[in-house]
């Protein structure tokens, strides 16, 4: 449904005080940027940004700034909003819109630094913007973008129905929503997963995991081959970014099975140094498949984005919105914060060393619009 604001809350500025990095590879934490209010091109979109949500790859931009952009660089990719202007060849978005979106990922976000009342502005592509739901809060729709088009990327068309599927870090931002859509909508048969805490633990069977299991506890290869007979999961996913843990969910999959990885994979963690890693050795023994999948490519490879590529996120984006609102894959938020330069730190410092808070942290960046007034 289109929610139209009153004219005169539609004034652009031309600056705004964002939240990024002003110095290649400067890292955490991040400052408060001055910034010119872009300009939509034909195919894009101008939102004033209501809501937004904190993603590890914005902590990595800052650390390691691997599009190569010039800063400063404001971040915070996840959108919702208003539409306040146009490109030229958009044609299902309109001024006044209320959309969910995710900005080029090598462009700028939409993150302020305080609430000084001048709102947060960015730019996305039409494919990359839908209209939010009335039904949908601007915090829920903001904390879905990238976490549901990594799970969705990943898990459809490699998961079909009745398979065993173990999804490690169910309670993490893209695991929880991973196990959603593995067990309530792609009708996986048995869904396994992990975590280390009580809470963790609880969210991944929330979610709709058939077994959980502690990781610093239990013998998880061993409870999965007990699980499936000695046969292992038919798709491991693996979206934990963490190199030990690799090694230990390969040993999971089946022979024949799929081995799901989010993000460079095994032996480049770091995107510093390489180094060697057992992992494809352990799945050729399997005769399993290494699937790697990386968002960031669409943007970094500019002409693997191509209309069969641009078809597909939007179609991510679409059906992010119409399964949340039928209640089959909700994003859990585990902690709200002010779009504020210390909050943002102290956030992204919290998912840096792990300790973040279960489902996703959402940020709102427009009190007002994300109030609804």
């Amino acid at each position: 449904m289109r929610q139209t604001l009153m004219k005169n809350t539609l004034a652009i500025p031309k600056t705004f005080l964002g939240v990024g990095y002003t110095k290649d590879r400067a890292g955490l934490p991040l400052e408060a940027v001055r910034v010119p209010v872009p300009q939509p091109g034909t195919g894009q979109v101008l939102i004033r940004v209501a809501a937004s949500s904190l993603n590890p790859l914005e902590y990595k931009l800052a650390d390691l700034n691997f599009f190569g952009r010039t800063p400063p660089v404001v971040l915070g990719l996840d959108l919702s909003g208003i539409v306040v202007a146009i490109g030229s060849a958009v044609r299902g978005i309109a001024v006044g819109d209320s959309v969910v979106a995710m900005a080029d990922l090598n462009g700028d976000g939409g993150w302020v630094a305080g609430s000084g009342g001048e709102g947060g502005y960015a730019l996305a592509r039409e494919f990359l913007t839908v209209p939010k739901p009335e039904s949908l809060s601007f915090l829920l729709g903001a904390a879905l973008p990238m976490c549901f088009l990594s799970a969705f990327a990943s898990l459809r068309g490699t998961v079909q129905a009745g398979d065993t599927v173990y999804v490690p870090g169910g309670g993490g931002g893209v695991g929880h929503l991973a196990v959603q859509m593995a067990a309530r909508v792609l009708r996986a048969g048995l869904v396994i997963s992990s975590g280390s805490t009580p809470q963790s633990i609880a969210l991944a069977r929330q979610s709709g995991a058939h077994h959980v299991f502690d990781y610093k506890r239990d013998d998880i290869a061993a409870e999965i081959a007990r699980l499936t007979g000695g046969r292992g999961a038919d798709v491991v996913f693996d979206a934990t970014y963490s190199e030990a843990g690799f090694v230990e969910t390969a040993k999971t999959v089946r022979r024949g099975g799929s081995w799901v990885v989010l993000g460079v994979g095994p032996g480049k963690t770091t995107r510093l140094v390489e180094t060697e890693s057992p992992v494809d050795s352990i799945l050729a023994e399997r005769g399993a498949k290494h699937i790697n999948v990386n968002i960031l490519r669409y943007f970094s490879e500019p002409a693997i984005l191509d209309d069969e590529a641009k078809a597909f996120l939007h179609r991510g984006m679409t059906l992010a919105m119409e399964w949340a609102v039928q209640g089959l894959v909700v994003p859990h938020i585990g902690g709200t914060i002010d779009s504020t330069v210390e909050a943002i730190n102290a956030g992204l410092q919290s998912l840096k060393s792990g300790r973040s808070t279960l489902g996703k942290v959402a940020v709102i960046v427009d009190r007002d619009l994300e109030a609804g007034s």
